[in-house]
């Protein structure tokens, strides 16, 4: 392996044990770099993270009517919250 790549492992290691903390550049670097939302790198668990993955996959459409359905189900949910 390369000293770029070994050193980029070793970064990424210590950003994972929140050894380092990246800033928001290094951060939209590494989203480009793994090809997912810079969104998917502040996910707050795996589903929400899977979630971000497939929203980007979809077409504008298909994103306006998740959107819409996502919308309507919170809306529900929160009626029904005392």
């Amino acid at each position: 392996m390369s000293d770029s790549k070994s050193n980029g492992g070793v970064l990424i290691n210590r950003y994972e044990q929140e050894v380092n903390r990246a800033d928001m550049d290094t951060a939209a670097a590494l989203a480009k770099a793994l090809n997912v939302p810079l969104a998917y790198l502040f996910a707050e668990d795996d589903e929400q993270a899977e979630l971000l993955l497939a929203f980007t996959r979809l077409s504008k459409t298909e994103r306006s009517k998740l959107l819409a359905q996502a919308k309507q189900l919170a809306s529900e949910h929160a009626k029904k919250e005392p």
